[in-house]
Formats: C-alpha cells, structure tokens, sequence
C-alpha cells in the first residue's frame, strides 16, 4: 500500500435510518463506512461505472403478465352480462 498518497475528507448527507442500518451490516461484515465507500470507488474506478445496475421502475405488459396469447382465451371468460 502507497502510505504517500494525499487524503481528503468526504462529507455526505446521509438518513439516519439508512446510515444505521447500513451501518450495523457492515459491522456485521467487519467493516466500517470508510473501508466500505473506499471499496465502492475503488470499483467504480476499475469498471468505469457504477458497479450494480440502476433502474427505474418497471411496468410489466399485458402479455408479460397473462402470456403472449391472453387475447385467445378472452374469448373463453364467461361472465354475467351474456
């Protein structure tokens, strides 16, 4: 390890829920946040992104739900206005 490398100081907002939890798992693991976000940016320099997918949520279609040929058995579905 490199003991010459400058240090700098990050500061972040934080909840204080999320800080907690997060906090007693890596605690769990033995580490503590420094150790933790150190190896979060070390990966995020050795891949060139962020290291899990990001998304945002998603809507399921109506064949994603009820299957390519749903259209089909509509017509099978007795119901009470016949």
């Amino acid at each position: 390890m490199d003991t010459n490398k400058t240090k700098e100081r990050l500061s972040i907002n934080l909840d204080s829920e999320l800080k907690k939890e997060v906090g007693s798992l890596l605690s769990d693991l033995g580490l503590d946040y420094t150790t933790a976000i150190t190896i979060y940016f070390k990966q995020i320099a050795k891949k060139k992104k962020i290291p899990f997918e990001l998304s945002t949520t998603s809507y399921y279609t109506i064949d994603e739900v009820a299957g390519q040929d749903w259209r089909n058995k509509v017509a099978e579905i007795k119901d009470e206005w016949e």
